[in-house]
């Protein structure tokens, strides 16, 4: 039987036509499977991606909150200091005190995300930014030490240090999301979150 060329080329069309969305659907797969080496689980341990957070997510989760939850309170502590080096005349017992506290909400903070990096499961999305909260908690740490008691010089510094705590905040914040975003939290575990940012 003798076929023109233009119904075998019809033919050859419908065909590949047909085959197309299989071969994408079967391209698509593959390449949504070949991620980098450690993205693999992004730290959820589960088979799925839209899974159940692994505990190790939970945790991660629950210290990234408690990271903010610190910083709320460096906010309101080196507000205390700016209030302090407002008085006149300046009590250098009460600023000593309101340092202090500064300080020690800043080291609870360090030790807080020190802790969040050491439990972060491999390819969790929230390394990167835990590195970023790092470096600014490195600065806050320096610039809280270098506050002396004398307004002209500390009130900027206090200025700053609002400045950056409220960005650090922020940015926990992004990392809370990221830390989470491959997968879905207890209800439970999320109810603990939302207590802790409250």
């Amino acid at each position: 039987m003798k076929i023109s060329f233009s119904a075998l080329a019809i033919s050859l069309l419908a065909s590949s036509v047909v085959a197309m969305p299989a071969a994408a659907k079967s391209a698509s797969k593959s390449a949504s499977s070949t991620k980098p080496p450690g993205a693999m689980s992004t730290g959820n341990s589960g088979p799925s991606a839209a899974g159940t957070c692994s505990q190790a997510v939970q945790d991660l989760a629950a210290g990234i909150s408690a990271n903010i939850a610190d910083q709320r309170n460096e906010v309101a502590a080196v507000t205390a200091v700016g209030d302090v080096l407002g008085e006149v005349p300046m009590n250098p017992v009460t600023f000593a005190a309101s340092k202090a506290s500064l300080l020690d909400f800043v080291n609870k903070g360090i030790a807080i995300r020190e802790n969040n990096q050491k439990i972060a499961p491999p390819g969790n999305g929230a390394i990167a930014g835990l590195a970023i909260v790092a470096n600014a908690q490195q600065a806050e740490f320096n610039l809280t030490n270098s506050l002396t008691g004398d307004a002209a010089t500390d009130n900027a510094t206090v200025a700053t240090l609002k400045m950056d705590f409220n960005g650090g905040i922020e940015q926990n914040m992004k990392n809370l999301a990221a830390a989470t975003g491959n997968c879905t939290m207890p209800a439970a575990a999320a109810a603990r979150i939302k207590m802790m940012l409250r």
